[in-house]
């Protein structure tokens, strides 16, 4: 692994950023094995928060439950961001919550005139196809009154990508193919971090109310039937979507009631 802080990506942002903390500092690497892993490390040494670090490449990149991460080198956004949240475990969900907002205002703003919706809980999708997804990570010791340490939100934006793993060709797509025209990742960035300080801020202005309602208006499937596996293995869960609850969980109408559900893989029926 070799560590470049000033890669041409953090080079070119550098001078773009209008954030009051997020991206300030930022490291960047050529090639590591998870922005996460790095970001996790970097915490526990001290950063803070809104430090980000950024790669070109990541070699044992993560997805939720446990998948793999992959994404072609120079092409996409890899990053991860260090926060310090005064949030109990349970409201850490709205963590991604407000992240998947950040994403699909940014991505609006840079692939118009298509509209980014989400999928419960964090993956954003343009055309019918994912884009981008989060993972967050947390760390407590107990020092902090039930607050974590710190936690780690990853992203991962497929941004000038051409092309995708036959797996995933069906099922993946980069602002590039959706919008018809290459992206700049520079100006991009500078604008996600933005928003993504913008948003994380007023999760703590009226308990998260605004970037609930902003992240139902985008939620793929509102009102209509899915399938929902849930982690525990257990049987498929269907129902219709209602929207998210105060903590960030999935409301659920099955069989005339609402069930909450805060892990968990939504399909289509």
């Amino acid at each position: 692994m070799s560590a470049a802080p000033s890669i041409p990506l953090v080079r070119a942002v550098t001078p773009l950023l209008r954030t009051d903390q997020f991206g300030r500092p930022m490291e960047g690497y050529a090639s590591i094995g998870s922005t996460n892993a790095r970001a996790t490390d970097w915490a526990r040494e001290g950063a803070t928060e809104g430090s980000v670090v950024a790669a070109e490449e990541q070699t044992a990149g993560r997805g939720r439950h446990g998948r793999t991460w992959s994404a072609a080198p120079a092409q996409n956004l890899m990053f991860s961001l260090v926060l310090r949240p005064a949030l109990s475990a349970d409201r850490l969900g709205l963590i991604p919550v407000a992240g998947a907002v950040a994403v699909a205002r940014t991505i609006d703003d840079f692939a118009a005139p298509l509209r980014a919706t989400i999928k419960w809980p964090n993956d954003i999708f343009l055309r019918g196809r994912k884009c981008c997804g989060m993972l967050l990570e947390s760390s407590f010791s107990g020092c902090r009154a039930g607050a974590p340490d710190f936690v780690v939100l990853g992203v991962g934006l497929n941004v000038n990508q051409d092309r995708f793993p036959p797996e995933l060709s069906d099922r993946a797509v980069s602002l590039k193919q959706a919008a018809r025209r290459p992206i700049e990742r520079a100006p991009l960035l500078a604008e996600l971090l933005l928003q993504l300080e913008q948003c994380y801020r007023a999760l703590f202005a009226d308990d998260g109310a605004d970037v609930r309602s902003a992240y139902e208006a985008r939620l793929h499937r509102l009102d209509r039937r899915i399938m929902l596996r849930t982690t525990d293995h257990g049987a498929p869960v269907q129902g219709v979507v209602r929207g998210i609850t105060a903590t960030g969980a999935l409301e659920l109408e099955t069989n005339g009631r609402i069930t909450t559900f805060h892990a968990g893989e939504v399909t289509s029926q």
